[in-house]
């Protein structure tokens, strides 16, 4: 699951508002600090031979399956990389041998995403009559192509997010220039949403705080010189607030919606080049049994990608323990750090350990609950289903989406350009981390902030009536009919929550184009996006039970004489979401 909303990222948002609001008071000190549920000591083996997998959704099918594709070999299958070439090579090798249908493009099963590196020349100028901006400290540029203007003019188009914004006349040819709120939304969307400005604008210049500005430099030089060059999404000049005389006489209190400010000689250089590995979508279908029906298609999708590797490795068990006392929520909790007594416990706790576990240095990612579990609950569906005698009326199509820990890239960029007819697109089911959600998980918090946690049955469903009061309708009646006696959590589904779950993970690139979707999840843990991620981590008969029930429901959906009603209003498919 992406980190922080549709368009961002890793670290970014949390550590850029700590450094302005160093307490984060809003959360309660129950929030927080919940209580610590002992983990178990888990008995399961750091690596596991294969083993042939049947055509029933088993546990022991999905381990196999994840000590695969979660294995190290794969290297945190970060998408543009070589380990997620591998991850994709291995997926589109199984729905092959399963004698699934090509989905993808020209008769394979993968789409490429147009994604490439992009560097800027730290020679860039951005200058006015009232001075020059100071590179990498006043200013710099991102984006995927080069802004080289002479004399073009300013306009203030307000706060990012306003519901009034330039028109296209008021922008054409002028570099906008926006105040960017602090908050993960906004932030987010500034680093990646192609709808900041009119198409008719120069570039967009997006006005922070100094010492923000200095952390998304740092963020962008790290990890932000992928982008999938598939739009026509605005140079973007990040600018310091406090710069802003450069560019306007009026003190930026003043500043009104459509003022005019002076113009600006722009020379931003911007290379892009393709990556070396690429980045894709793996996509194939079971065609339907119905002459009718079968051009309609009931969508399940996981993503197939992670965050790749660190630099330098970390001790792999002092870090489990250190998260699961201290940082319940693991990456979501990043920043905070233990107490005297919490040290003190880490430290015994470790010693015990060492005494028949040696160190064990740790550099790699594995995401076998992100969002490896889905990716091969994805596959064991697909095996179950293929070998089926009497096929779903309607198409299933299979989609493991690349790069949704960059942004839902992959969904966004299927969505936008399908391999099949979208509007038969009739449903989408996805499953995003179904390998834990126990009781000694904390698996996200309710919208006035309590904590939540798992139980043997538990699953988190999210979307299933936000657009379609009939596919949530179904989802509870499948679970009944089908004597799964799973127990739904629909707390991090709440219109407003804090944490925007429904915005961050795939399926809203379907319900944008007014897609019903179902999301499926068993919610967070401590090691989520930490390098204790990994296979031998797992419930795999919770995992089970979750992949065999959104099978259920896949086939309930197949089956149906009629597609789903859509009786909610549609979102905006280029608007920012909301939940």
């Amino acid at each position: 699951m992406t980190r922080l909303s549709i368009i961002a990222c890793a670290t970014l948002v949390p550590s850029l508002l700590a450094a302005q609001e160093p307490a984060r008071a809003a959360v309660p000190p129950a929030a927080a600090q919940p209580t610590v549920v002992p983990a178990p000591v888990t008995t399961l083996p750091r690596s596991l031979a294969p083993r042939p997998t049947r055509s029933a959704v088993t546990a022991a099918d999905l381990m196999t399956r994840l000590y695969i594709f979660a294995d190290d070999s794969m290297m945190g299958r970060e998408a543009g990389k070589k380990g997620n070439t591998m991850g994709t090579d291995y997926i589109a090798g199984e729905v092959k041998r399963l004698g699934l249908v090509p989905a993808g493009e020209n008769g394979t099963y993968f789409q490429t995403l147009p994604l490439k590196v992009t560097t800027t020349d730290t020679s860039s100028t951005l200058t006015t009559s009232n001075g020059a901006l100071a590179f990498g400290t006043e200013w710099f540029p991102s984006g995927k192509t080069p802004l080289i203007r002479a004399d073009v003019p300013t306009i203030y188009g307000g706060r990012l997010g306003d519901s009034t914004r330039l028109t296209s006349e008021q922008a054409a040819g002028k570099l906008v220039v926006l105040m960017v709120p602090l908050t993960n939304a906004a932030i987010g969307e500034a680093l990646q949403s192609s709808t900041l400005a009119p198409a008719s604008a120069a570039g967009v210049a997006l006005l922070l705080p100094a010492p923000v500005l200095s952390q998304i430099k740092r963020y962008l030089d790290n990890t932000g010189s992928l982008t999938v060059d598939a739009g026509d999404a605005p140079t973007r000049l990040f600018v310091s607030s406090g710069a802003v005389d450069r560019l306007f006489t009026t003190p930026l209190s003043q500043l009104t919606l459509g003022a005019v400010g002076v113009a600006a000689q722009v020379n931003a250089k911007i290379t892009a080049t393709p990556v070396e590995f690429p980045a894709r979508n793996v996509i194939a279908m079971l065609p339907g049994s119905d002459p009718t029906l079968k051009g309609q298609y009931v969508a399940i999708g996981a993503h197939n990608d992670h965050v790749g590797m660190r630099a330098k490795p970390l001790d792999h068990d002092s870090l489990r323990i250190l998260t699961h006392l201290v940082r319940p929520s693991g990456a979501e909790d990043e920043g905070k750090n233990p107490t005297s007594e919490q040290q003190a416990q880490i430290n015994a706790e470790l010693a015990a350990w060492r005494t028949s576990h040696p160190a064990r240095p740790d550099s790699i990612f594995n995401g076998a609950d992100d969002d490896g579990s889905g990716s091969v609950s994805v596959l064991e569906i697909a095996e179950y289903m293929a070998a089926m005698k009497v096929k779903p009326k309607r198409t299933t199509l299979f989609v493991w989406h690349v790069g949704e820990e960059k942004g839902l890239w992959g969904s966004e960029y299927f969505t936008d350009h399908p391999t099949v007819p979208r509007d038969s697109i009739v449903a989408q089911l996805n499953i995003d981390m179904i390998g834990r959600g126990d009781a000694w998980d904390v698996t996200g918090m309710s919208k006035d902030r309590a904590v939540l946690r798992g139980s043997p049955d538990y699953l988190q469903v999210i979307g299933s009536r936000r657009l379609s009061t009939e596919l949530g309708d179904l989802v509870e009646k499948v679970n009944v009919d089908g004597k799964h006696k799973l127990a739904f959590d629909y707390a991090m589904d709440a219109n407003g929550h804090p944490m925007n779950i429904y915005c961050r993970s795939d399926h809203y690139e379907y319900a944008r184009y007014g897609i019903p979707i179902a999301f499926f999840t068993t919610g967070g843990h401590s090691d989520y996006h930490q390098l204790t991620d990994e296979p031998q981590y797992i419930d795999y008969p919770h995992m089970q039970r979750v992949a065999t029930f959104v099978a259920d429901l896949a086939l309930r959906l197949g089956n149906l004489d009629h597609r789903v009603v859509v009786d909610q209003p549609k979102p905006d498919p280029k608007g920012t979401c909301k939940q």
